[in-house]
C-alpha cells in the first residue's frame, strides 16, 4: 500500500482495515476539504476492488443507473446531509438488500441486486442520521481538520509542496522555510487540503528559488476568500 499523509495517524488502522474489508460499508466524517474523498478514494485503489469502478453518487443522480455503473466497485455517496430525508432512507434500504429497482424497455421494472461496495462522506457524525446509524457499524472514521493535525502539519505540507511543485513543472521548488510554516500553523483554516492547496500553488509559483518564504505566501487573511475557491476557480482568479 501506498502511505499518504492526509490520512490521520489515529485513524490509519482503521482506514486499512476498511480497505481490507470491502464488504462493509464506510463512513468518512470531516469539515469541507478535510480530505474525505481522498480517503475513500484510497481505500477503494487499496482495496480487492482497486481495479473495479469507482462512482460517485451525489444528491439528485439516478440510484439505479449509478449503482450498476458501480458493479464490483465502490459507490461513494458524497455529502449525505445534501440528501433529503426519503432519499437517506431509499439508501440505507439499498445498503442493506443491495438491491435497485431498474426500469425496462417494455415500460415495467426488474429488481436487480448490485455487488458494490458503499463508502459515504457527510460533515455530521453519522448518528445524526437516523436512516444509517444503524447501517454503518464497524468503520465510522472521522477526518480532524488541519487545525487540529499538530506535528502532522508539516509532513502534509512536505508531501503536497512535493506532489504540486512537479505538478506545476517547478520541481526546482522543494522546500517551505521555518516562517512560512509558522505562519502556516497558526492558520485558522476553514477549507482545509482545498485552502492549503491554494495556498502552496501560490507560494510555488511566487517563488523563484528552491525556498517557499513567507513574503511569498498569498495573505492568509483572505477577505476576498479566494483562498477557499476549487481548484480550477482558484487557478482562474490568480491567472
Amino acid at each position: 500500500m501506498k502511505w499518504v499523509s492526509f490520512i490521520p495517524a489515529a485513524s490509519r488502522r482503521l482506514v486499512v482495515r476498511a480497505a481490507q474489508n470491502d464488504s462493509e460499508p464506510v463512513y468518512l466524517s470531516g469539515e469541507p476539504g478535510s480530505g474525505k474523498s481522498a480517503i475513500a478514494r484510497w481505500i477503494h485503489q487499496n482495496s480487492p476492488r482497486g481495479t473495479k469502478p469507482l462512482v460517485l453518487f451525489s444528491a439528485g443522480d439516478d440510484l439505479a443507473a449509478r449503482a450498476i455503473e458501480a458493479e464490483e466497485g465502490t459507490l461513494v455517496l458524497q455529502e449525505l446531509e445534501n440528501f433529503s430525508a426519503s432519499e437517506r432512507s431509499e439508501l440505507a434500504r439499498f445498503i442493506r438488500t443491495r438491491a435497485v429497482v431498474e426500469p425496462v424497455s417494455s415500460g415495467g421494472a426488474v429488481r436487480k441486486m448490485i455487488r458494490a461496495r458503499v463508502i459515504a462522506t457527510g460533515v455530521s457524525p453519522i448518528r445524526e442520521f437516523s436512516a444509517f446509524d444503524p447501517v454503518f457499524k464497524e468503520f465510522r472514521i472521522h477526518l480532524p481538520s488541519l487545525g487540529d493535525r499538530g506535528a502532522e502539519l508539516d509532513d502534509i505540507v512536505d508531501s503536497l509542496l512535493g506532489e504540486m511543485a512537479h505538478e506545476l513543472r517547478r520541481d526546482h521548488v522543494r522546500e517551505i522555510s521555518a516562517g512560512a510554516r509558522s505562519a502556516l500553523r497558526s492558520h485558522r483554516w476553514r477549507a482545509n487540503f482545498r485552502e492549503l492547496r491554494n495556498i502552496l500553488r501560490y507560494g510555488i509559483l511566487r517563488t523563484r528559488g528552491a525556498t517557499i518564504e513567507e513574503h511569498h505566501l498569498p495573505d492568509l487573511r483572505d477577505p476576498g476568500g479566494i483562498l477557499l475557491q476549487s481548484r480550477v476557480a482558484f487557478r482562474t482568479t490568480e491567472e
